[in-house]
């Protein structure tokens, strides 16, 4: 059954949604309400379940028309009405909240003058609950109570005029419906125009030159590795895009070659019947190989006729078994056309037979979603996207112009230039433009065709608006909301993933109640369905693909209506969500006076598109046309209001939007003035304030934030946020990067203790103002599970006046989630560990990073975390071992570790290893130690290493440079070898046993004070047998390089980079080896003895080189 749409509201969902909430403010109301209000509450829900049933019954005809829509709109109407009402309601409730007044009604229940509805305004006092209720049971039955008050009497009247309305309607269309006979639903088998088969079409095909020999190349290849003796290939793309052409070329090869033994091409489309496929498999033909005609002509013969042994059995058992035997031992390829199945058990129920072909099986399925190839199993996907220009232009050509020859029509020619850029380079387009265009080959006709948008054009069912309605029409249906939403906004248009779920949930298409993780599945799904992208260069951000846009355009049915460019079209009645280009907001809103459409907008888009689109509005007129033409104070059913370069200040009647939900103001001017008014929006989820603001803006923001009570989403600079009062008020706050305490209780840790939807991460700062461990722990971090980086940090405190045990117990009281990846932990100043500092606790860590805590004298069972990659460990004054209780008790420790750095460790002087029969540091890649002038070898290294890249340095900072650090990583990463930075030599001498030195690969030295090299230091180099690169970066006072260097016989590169002193090479030259050299900036009379090297790739920079 089919939902009843009208501008991608669904009918059904809808009224479903509004009796689900009628039902539940019913229920709350029974208890404390007089007997006429109680049968008020009755009609309406009786009423509602009327129309919600004459809704399914119009779905079930599947009938749609003219009328059809009006009657949808009408109900649309009305339903939205009553949802503003019921809003209105909660609004009242939340507003109660914010004020303090929930106590006082409360207490009012046990009032004699409990019957009135305006019995909240007598005196009364208030009590105490009892001791022995739960706070749940009391927060419950407060709700109940506040609901009781603030239902007003009004409000039922009015809610009971709209059901008068629904029932006016569904009488009418009850009248309707019955003069509508039921829709013989065609079966899938005789909707003829949507049937493929493998041939080829006689027109010439364009373009897919390389994504045809990539799917040759799959369909060619055997997977040897695989379990499955049959491969599954994905062909995915949106509808129209060419995915069947392209397969039945690439079918048509491979018949003609006979590549395979058997071949069958299976039209599948929405109905996914097993039976069905499963018999036109075994009765597809075989094809033998390509004959050549007389007269050079190519003939695909086929080996007798449709064979007839499995057209009579029934039963899929018996399907089954005969086509196990027909394919047993055969290598087949088998396309699957136009695949919708989700079902995985469907899929798995068809391939059973298809365990027993031969190696180098292939089934190749075409579809338009990404999630049905990963149902299928497909372990490899051809990805089609729009054609090339100029491939795209000549099937174009093709289809306007037929049998016609373009160059006798240069200006048609020209202008089907310009309509073939609209089009997205999709086939199926072309041939519906195509197809309009040579009905008459006539200038007028062209330019009215590309004065027209997409959807005003008459098409086919075959064409490209009902072919992509026909994926729309398999979205899920809140899906479909959501996608029609991008109709609001221009063409490639980025949407951030944060603010297009605060938008979708402030319209209602994703509810209160999700959680974030089913919101962000909404984005994905519609990726999965080819209905969106991620945009190009912007993480996180999403666009629609082009000719879906133009398809959600038509869908919306002017429901979303954008105004760009020059303004010169009305705004329909119908409107409901608008988007105005900054630099039209005059234009568009002196004509904007028809009271439906103030009444009706839900969204109110005013955007800066483009870098001089608000050139012409001076300073307060932004301000005006919202205050004075647009009348921000009527527009009162708004749910979304963006704002981008207002200029400074907020309309005081802003407080008469009690439906926002979500607002954003960006790129503003200095803000100067914000409304109280701001916070009384209660019903706001979602807040964008990325604006410039003066220090008593600040102030007042920070100080009213907390009222608003169902902020989800906040983005605001972060000194703004990090400060807000009494944040712990905003329970359902997702993200917050920084909170700041301060000594009084309005930034007390406690705060933190309801904020449990916290997600991402999350610092707190100026610890040293929480007092002991028991406080810390109203944190309640342990409950915030979304939870995944921590940073703790106290300010820098003089670790000789500390109090050990206080900071220790605070840090105690701090046990975050056992979901947790990254801890950060600066300027802790106790002597040892929390408890939960080990993998019972943290099972996930992946990053620890714990810098200044000049205290803490021994270092946790680190070894023992399973998934801990990253451990930095800095200015740490009073670690002087490292000693085996670093690993843990596991047989491996650190078993994913791949960096480990130290640095400033002053007094830090032995790393020692563990037992010679466990392992350690197994996926160790990268080793930093810094500034640790009493630590000495030998180094705990691990055993078994592939090779090791040693950078070494005794300059008193940091000396790799970030370009040369990333050149490393980059080499690392392809050679999997382990870095190992020093910053002396004396350590690099005794960390490494002689057994190792074979492995190290890479050297890299940096030294102010290296003149030359000693024969001890000479010696050790020969024992690098394995090192392929060596460089010298920076060593200012270097005047030779190591007389043994031709020893190196496995040197295959050596970079000389800033050696100033350095004025030749090595008596005895350089290793035979050495294919690549590089000097970089150097003394010029190295510069000139390159040029008498024989070395193929060499580059020298001169010193002067800037």
């Amino acid at each position: 059954m089919a939902a009843a749409t009208i501008g991608g509201w669904i009918a059904s969902a809808g009224i479903a949604k509004l009796v689900d909430r009628v039902s539940s403010y019913a229920g709350d109301q029974y208890e404390y309400q007089r007997d006429d209000t109680k049968e008020k509450l009755r009609r309406l829900e009786n009423s509602l379940w009327k129309i919600q049933a004459v809704v399914h019954k119009a779905e079930s005809l599947q009938t749609r028309n003219a009328s059809m829509e009006r009657w949808l709109g009408s109900i649309k109407d009305a339903a939205y009405d009553a949802e503003n009402v019921l809003d209105l309601f909660d609004y009242r409730v939340l507003e109660a909240k914010a004020e303090d007044r929930c106590k006082l009604m409360v207490s009012s229940l046990d009032s004699p003058t409990v019957g009135s509805s305006s019995s909240f305004t007598s005196k009364t006092s208030i009590t105490t609950a009892s001791n022995t209720t739960s706070s749940s049971s009391r927060a419950k039955r407060s709700v109940r109570v506040l609901r009781r008050f603030l239902f007003f009497d009004e409000d039922l009247n009015e809610l009971i005029d709209i059901v008068d309305r629904f029932d006016n309607i569904a009488s009418e269309v009850l009248i309707f419906l019955e003069l509508v006979k039921p829709w013989d639903r065609k079966s899938e088998e005789s909707i003829q125009w949507r049937r493929t088969t493998s041939m080829v079409g006689t027109t010439k095909f364009f373009g897919r030159i390389q994504e045809k020999e990539d799917l040759e190349n799959l369909i060619r290849e055997t997977n040897n590795k695989s379990r499955e003796p049959y491969t599954v290939i994905s062909i995915v793309g949106i509808a129209g895009i060419g995915k069947t052409a392209l397969m039945q070329r690439v079918y048509s090869d491979f018949c003609a070659i006979g590549h395979f033994d058997f071949m069958a091409w299976i039209h599948v489309s929405e109905n996914f019947d097993v039976d069905r496929i499963t018999k036109e498999i075994a009765q597809s033909p075989k094809c033998h190989k390509l004959k050549r005609r007389r007269g050079g002509t190519n003939k695909i013969s086929w080996h007798g006729t449709i064979p007839t042994d499995c057209s009579s059995i029934s039963g899929l058992d018996k399907l089954q078994q005969g086509l196990k035997d027909k394919l047993n031992g055969k290598k087949i390829l088998v396309v699957l056309d136009d695949v919708w199945n989700e079902m995985n058990s469907q899929w798995e129920n068809l391939c059973k037979p298809l365990q027993f072909v031969s190696k180098g099986s292939k089934v190749v399925l075409t579809t338009r979603s990404q999630k049905v190839a990963n149902i299928s199993g497909a372990t490899e996907n051809i990805y089609l996207n729009g054609l090339k220009d100029v491939d795209y232009f000549g099937h174009f050509l093709q289809c306007a112009f037929g049998n016609e020859s373009p160059s006798d029509f240069p200006l048609l020619v020209y202008i089907g230039q310009l309509l073939a850029k609209k089009l997205a380079g999709s086939p199926l387009a072309a041939k519906t433009i195509g197809g309009i265009l040579k009905l008459k080959l006539h200038e007028d006709h062209w330019r009215a065709v590309l004065g027209s948008r997409l959807w005003h054009i008459k098409q086919m069912e075959d064409d490209i608006i009902p072919a992509l309605g026909l994926s729309y029409k398999h979205l899920p249906d809140h899906l479909k909301q959501c996608f029609l939403y991008f109709a609001l906004f221009p063409k490639n248009y980025p949407l951030q993933g944060d603010v297009l779920i605060q938008m979708w949930r402030a319209q209602g298409y994703i509810q209160n109640e999700t959680q974030y993780e089913d919101a962000r599945s909404c984005i994905e799904d519609l990726i999965q369905l080819s209905f969106i992208k991620k945009a190009a260069n912007l993480d996180d951000h999403y666009v629609a693909h082009d000719l879906l846009h133009d398809f959600a355009e038509w869908a919306s049915n002017g429901e979303h209506f954008r105004i760009e460019d020059d303004f010169d079209v009305s705004i329909p009645e119908n409107v409901r969500h608008l988007y105005v280009n900054a630099s039209n907001i005059f234009k568009v809103f002196t004509s904007f006076t028809e009271s439906k459409l103030k009444k009706n907008l839900r969204s109110l888009i005013i955007c800066k598109h483009g870098t001089d689109s608000v050139e012409g509005i001076p300073p307060s007129n932004f301000n005006k046309a919202l205050e004075e033409t647009l009348c921000l104070h009527e527009l009162r059913s708004l749910r979304v209001l963006v704002l981008h370069h207002p200029d400074g200040i907020l309309p005081d009647s802003v407080e008469n939007l009690v439906h926002l939900r979500y607002l954003d103001i960006s790129e503003s001017r200095i803000f100067t003035s914000v409304p109280t008014s701001l916070f009384k929006l209660y019903h706001l989820q979602g807040l964008g304030l990325q604006i410039h603001y003066k220090d008593k803006i600040k102030v007042g923001l920070q100080k009213y934030m907390c009222r608003l009570t169902q902020l989800r989403y906040l983005k605001a600079p972060m000194k703004l946020v990090s400060g807000i009062e009494q944040i712990g008020k905003l329970t359902f706050l997702h993200e917050l990067e920084e909170y700041h305490l301060k000594s009084d209780c309005r930034h007390s840790i406690g705060e933190l203790k309801e904020l449990n939807e916290l997600r991402g991460k999350l610092t707190i700062k100026n610890l040293e103002n929480v007092r002991c461990g028991k406080e810390s722990a109203e944190a309640k971090l342990i409950r915030k599970q979304n939870l995944m980086k921590l940073s703790l940090n106290w300010n820098h405190v003089q670790w000789v006046d500390s109090n050990n045990i206080e900071h220790e117990s605070v840090f105690e009281g701090l046990q975050p989630s056992y979901n947790l990846r990254d801890l950060h932990v600066a300027n802790y100043m106790g002597t040892k560990s929390p408890t939960w500092l080990t993998k019972q606790y943290l099972p996930s860590i992946q990053t620890i990073d714990l810098v200044s805590c000049y205290q803490w004298k021994t270092l946790p069972p680190f070894g023992s975390l399973p998934f801990l990659r990253i451990l930095k460990i800095r200015r740490f004054k009073t670690v002087e071992k490292i000693d085996a209780g670093f690993y843990g008790d596991d047989v491996v420790a650190f078993p994913s570790l791949e960096e480990i750095s130290f640095e400033h460790m002053k007094r830090w002087k032995e790393w020692s290893g563990i037992e010679s029969n466990r392992c350690i540091f197994p996926c160790l890649r990268n080793i930093s130690i810094k500034h640790c002038e009493q630590l000495k070898g030998p180094l705990p290294l691990p055993e078994s290493l592939r090779g090791i890249n040693i950078a070494i340095s005794d300059w008193l900072s940091a000396t790799i440079t970030n370009a040369n650090k990333k050149k490393e990583t980059t080499e690392l990463e392809k050679s999997f070898n382990v870095q190992l930075f020093l910053d002396r030599f004396g350590l690099l001498f005794g960390c490494l046993p002689s057994s190792g030195l074979a492995s190290i690969e890479v050297l890299e030295l940096s030294s102010y004070h290296l003149v030359s090299f000693n024969k001890e230091q000479e010696k050790w180099l020969e024992k690098l047998s394995s090192v392929k690169e060596i460089r010298f970066i920076d060593c200012a006072k270097l005047t030779s390089l190591p007389s043994n260097l031709d020893h190196l016989k496995s040197l295959h590169s050596l970079h000389i980079e800033k050696c100033q002193e350095l004025k030749s090479f090595p008596q005895s030259g350089l290793p035979t080896s050495v294919m690549k050299l590089r000097v970089i900036r150097c003394n010029n009379n190295l510069t000139q003895l390159c040029s008498q090297i024989n070395i193929g790739d060499a580059i020298v920079i001169p010193q002067d080189t800037k």
